[in-house]
């Protein structure tokens, strides 16, 4: 997995269990981005959390997209 830093260019590469230790804080708010999203949008959809997870697992563009962070997934 690499990583850019859009401030410094910085680029890091490290493997899924490291980035998921390394930057779960910045997961877990684009959960929560994620999440509020949905639920404003179809939340007769989802039954329950898990479904919504489930459907979060599109990481490369969640991590990207609904967080806000210097970094970004550039290449998984």
């Amino acid at each position: 997995m690499i990583l850019k830093n859009k401030l410094t260019r910085e680029t890091l590469e490290i493997t899924y269990p490291e980035f998921r230790k390394k930057f779960a804080k910045e997961i877990q708010n684009a959960f929560e981005s994620y999440h509020k999203t949905q639920l404003n949008k179809y939340s007769y959809n989802f039954k329950d959390d898990n479904s919504m997870e489930f459907n979060f697992i599109k990481l490369h563009w969640n991590f990207n997209h609904f967080r806000n962070s210097n970094w970004y997934i550039e290449k998984m």
